[in-house]
């Protein structure tokens, strides 16, 4: 792969890579510098991948680096930007329906972060940090495949840039959203009206993967057990197939269907946010709300790799589970 990086509004590239980033000892020793103690300047970031949980596993960076570096100084660009970089519809590719496109994501995830000071645009920076900025503690060899050991790609990044070991026992690097005071007030009404002040969980059996699409995932009998302290909640569903005479239906016979109650998807992300439980594929709308609720996500992968969010549990096709 390709060790991509922006200088003076081009993308460059350091040559193929087994793995991306640089090795955490060589911050540690000093090889590699990070951002000084009291860095007060601005730090401009570029995730080059567009999906709603590609944003969402690195949209708690903000805050963390607001935390340690409290004068820090955050701009993400404008889609022109992006386009300028890598070329017009570059974000197409990660589209989910036309309504849910990859140039919107962006707005899903990011809307009225307080943390982010700018959004820029061509000229205004010499240099443009990305996701392709991380550092690994350690590398796997996961059959033909190098990857990092198990650490969030949102800790990989903060590494890059000075967090430490002991920053991460303070600092929560798991994702962020912020809500306007209008869209908890409806998501509110919504929970009360079906669920009134019970404990209640939401389901997604749906995905952009072409690993689950519109098929029954043979696997999915290994996420039951891990629900039984569950069975019985109120469910909000969102499935792209008919749940009646399925385990999920006797499991939570108790369901609403997001479809059918007219919420847009910043909505239901504050509903899976405050929901005691999630459970169903991994895709990218829980991503988002983790940190704050218990899921419990059936991976397509053999393992996690990078995409791992603290405290979610995975449940792989043979089985196997891991929280990490």
């Amino acid at each position: 792969m390709q060790q991509w990086f922006i200088k003076n509004d081009r993308l460059g590239s350091l040559g193929e890579v087994p793995y991306l980033g640089v090795p955490y000892n060589n911050i540690k020793n000093g090889e590699v510098g990070t951002l000084p103690d009291s860095y007060d300047g601005w730090f401009p970031f570029m995730r080059m991948c567009y999906s709603i949980g590609d944003l969402a596993i690195t949209s708690g960076i903000f805050e963390a680096l607001k935390t340690k570096y409290p004068k820090i100084k955050i701009a993400i660009p404008n889609m022109e930007y992006v386009e300028h970089i890598f070329g017009k519809g570059w974000t197409d590719r990660w589209n989910y329906s036309s309504e849910v496109t990859g140039g919107g994501n962006v707005d899903i995830i990011m809307a009225n972060n307080p943390h982010i000071d700018k959004i820029f645009g061509v000229g205004e920076f010499d240099v443009v940090f990305t996701d392709h900025d991380r550092s690994y503690t350690d590398l796997i060899h996961d059959g033909e495949m190098i990857r990092s050991c198990d650490e969030p790609l949102a800790e990989q990044i903060l590494r890059r840039f000075g967090f430490t070991d002991e920053d991460f026992k303070k600092i929560n690097a798991s994702p962020k959203l912020y809500f306007t005071k209008e869209e908890i007030e409806s998501s509110k009404e919504i929970i009360q009206k079906y669920i009134g002040d019970e404990d209640y969980g939401c389901l997604l059996l749906a995905s952009r993967l072409k690993e689950y699409k519109n098929r029954e995932w043979g696997s999915e009998r290994h996420i039951f057990k891990h629900l039984n302290k569950y069975k019985n909640k109120p469910v909000f569903v969102f499935s792209e197939r008919d749940l009646t005479n399925t385990k999920w239906k006797e499991y939570f016979p108790i369901q609403y269907d997001f479809k059918e109650l007219g919420v847009n998807l910043r909505q239901q992300l504050y509903i899976k946010q405050k929901a005691l439980f999630n459970a169903g594929f991994q895709a990218g709308i829980t991503d988002a709300c983790s940190g704050t609720t218990n899921n419990i996500i059936l991976c397509p992968h053999k393992s996690i790799r990078e995409n791992a969010i603290r405290g979610n549990t995975y449940i792989y096709n043979d089985g196997t589970s891991k929280t990490i």
